[in-house]
């Protein structure tokens, strides 16, 4: 007999567990909760504040109003956890991840009149992290039947090799995923008159998704046990198969995004534009199958590995996206609001998908299925002058960008924080995002839904010298 290559990653490279096009998922992966622990703890609706060094992120113009340097350093620590339902039995899985999540600095350059201030830093604006774990024994369906037995050829008749195994079997899966989108940010504002300032920011994106997936499934009660000799074209043997994948993808883009803002009083006003960004995702794949079987299958062995791999370079196109948002003074309260708008029917990929359909295609899908989104923000801030601290608390909801599927469902998040001033230069933030969310999907080995409540709690820490 002799192996045959099969290409196995079609409708799995951007995500196995999808049950629509595959290459859609990566508009969508990951979370993107924002830059400084102040900002994230009043729910980001910072659009219309933006008076620190995270303005660079959330509206540029912002910068215009510090009169002092800033220097800022951050860490995150991201907790996700995974609650599998599969074949009626529930599973828990939970990982954790410690990063950086901001450092640069800002500066006013002294002007004659208004102000001009610049920034530069590094952000770490998006999350991949993922983690799922199941098991059960299936009688529906054996994935064995299909991702196996195909890849033989029989050297006489030149047919694949047919197999029985296609239900009863103990199935285990395990997904691990991590990995962020980072942004190197080059930012500046002016007050170009009097309490109206105007910004801008260019973000230099890379980043990395490391992406692991493996899978085994096992004739446990040994149901399958008829030796190749007894039924030369049968493969009915089996003892147990193993399905490890893994893909890293690598991205790079340049982002632009506009701003201004308006203080008015205690009132302030702020809009930002994102112009549409094109994103270059590098990606290597392997895949190892190891088969292991009762009895001997040929030369003499009851064992086969499998393994194939091989790269993709592709773009795409994230489209425009907006953001309007207000503050207002009350004594020792700030309240915040901001609503973010995109379009994401306008998202495409610039050249050829590296799988599942032709750039058309793809992209005829995509102006289908999916929709314009908005995103409501609300923040609040309560100043404790006897402490001189501050206490802070947000929402933000993130609707699914779908409009039938439900494997980018709506999302809604909570957060809270405080700030304490250390001496009179420097002040401590923290902050809490906490999301829940449920999705349903039909993966290609299992062929059973698997329902996952998933949590991701965000903890992020912020210092502050201004000089």
């Amino acid at each position: 007999m002799k192996k045959i290559a099969v290409v196995m990653l079609l409708g799995m490279v951007l995500g196995l567990t999808s049950s629509s096009p595959a290459q859609e998922q990566i508009f969508f992966a990951g979370q993107e909760l924002g830059v400084g622990a102040r900002a994230m703890a009043m729910g980001g609706a910072y659009v219309g504040i933006a008076d620190d060094y995270s303005a660079m992120y959330w509206n540029p113009a912002g910068l215009g109003q510090m009169r002092r340097s800033e220097l800022n350093i951050g860490f995150s620590h991201n907790a996700m956890e995974n609650t599998a339902t599969f074949l009626g039995q529930e599973f828990d899985s939970k990982d954790t991840f410690t990063r950086l999540n901001s450092i640069g600095l800002s500066f006013p350059i002294p002007t004659y009149r208004g102000s001009l201030v610049l920034g530069i830093g590094y952000n770490k604006v998006r999350d991949y992290n993922n983690t799922l774990e199941f098991e059960g024994f299936n009688t529906r369906y054996a994935a064995f039947q299909d991702w196996v037995a195909p890849t033989y050829i029989d050297d006489d008749s030149g047919l694949p090799f047919t197999t029985t195994i296609d239900d009863s079997v103990y199935q285990k899966e395990s997904l691990y995923e991590d990995g962020s989108m980072n942004e190197f940010v080059l930012s500046g504002a002016i007050e170009v008159q009097k309490n109206f300032f105007l910004g801008a920011t260019v973000a230099f994106l890379g980043g990395k998704d490391e992406y692991n997936l493996l899978f085994d499934e096992a004739d446990i009660y040994n149901i399958y046990n008829t030796p190749l000799y007894e039924t030369p074209t049968i493969i009915s043997d089996l003892d147990y198969w193993l399905y490890d994948q893994t893909i890293t993808s690598e991205f790079s883009g340049t982002r632009l995004r506009l701003g201004g803002l308006y203080k008015l009083g205690n009132i302030r006003l702020g809009a930002t534009m994102t112009a549409p960004t094109e994103i270059r995702v590098k990606e290597a794949w392997s895949e190892v199958q190891k088969e292991y079987y009762d009895q001997e299958f040929y030369d003499d062995e009851a064992y086969e590995e499998l393994t194939d791999s091989g790269e993709f370079e592709y773009k795409y196109r994230e489209p425009y996206a907006f953001s309007f948002g207000g503050s207002i003074q009350l004594i020792n309260v700030l309240l915040s609001g901001a609503v973010d708008f995109q379009d994401w029917s306008q998202a495409e990929f610039t050249t050829e998908p590296p799988v599942g359909g032709t750039k058309g295609e793809i992209n005829n899908v995509l102006r289908r299925e999916l929709q314009a989104v908005t995103k409501v923000r609300l923040g609040a801030e309560v100043t404790i002058p006897i402490i001189d601290a501050r206490v802070r608390a947000g929402y933000f909801n993130s609707p699914s960008p779908y409009k039938y599927a439900t494997m980018v469902p709506d999302m809604e998040y909570l957060s809270a924080g405080f700030g304490l001033m250390l001496g009179r230069q420097a002040m401590f933030d923290l902050s809490l995002v906490h999301g829940t969310w449920q999705t349903e999907t039909v993966d290609d080995l299992t062929q059973v839904k698997t329902v996952e409540e998933k949590t991701f709690d965000k903890l992020v820490g912020t210092l502050k010298i201004r000089f």
